[in-house]
């Protein structure tokens, strides 16, 4: 089994609460740092009993992690794209609509052979997603 596993710099307590409410999805774990630091940090930051150690939530039927990573520099990247397959163009354009407040879309929605939407953005936190509908495009007459 392999879970994504997202990590923030001190915001990912934000970062839950704008994905709860982009995928309608509980947070079904949280836990703080509080007085926990790991070994190898000599310069915890200062406000780490507020930074989240590990949290758990359901995206559209796969199961993500997250924390605030204090032992390494968080960067952003594009190796990884997190691709959401919903139903409908419908549920799809919602999402991306959602996805892209704050953010910058690196692939406005389109009509594809394939879906009748794909769409492709960097969210707010840095994160890559790719948007697709499982309905089909409407054939042109």
């Amino acid at each position: 089994m392999v879970f994504p596993y997202l990590t923030f710099a001190g915001n990912c307590q934000d970062a839950l609460n704008f994905y709860g409410k982009v995928f309608h999805a509980p947070i079904l774990m949280l836990q703080h740092y509080g007085d926990y630091i790991p070994e190898g940090v000599t310069t915890p930051p200062e406000n780490l009993p507020n930074w989240i150690l590990h949290a758990e939530m359901p995206i559209c039927g796969t199961g993500f992690w997250f924390a605030d990573e204090i032992a390494e520099p968080v960067s952003c990247g594009t190796a990884i794209k997190l691709t959401v397959t919903v139903a409908t163009k419908k549920q799809a354009q919602e999402i991306f609509d959602k996805l892209c407040v704050q953010g910058r879309i690196t692939l406005p929605p389109t009509t594809t052979f394939y879906s009748a939407f794909h769409a492709a953005l960097i969210d707010q936190f840095g994160v890559c997603w790719n948007i697709t509908a499982e309905e089909q495009p409407v054939p042109e007459a």
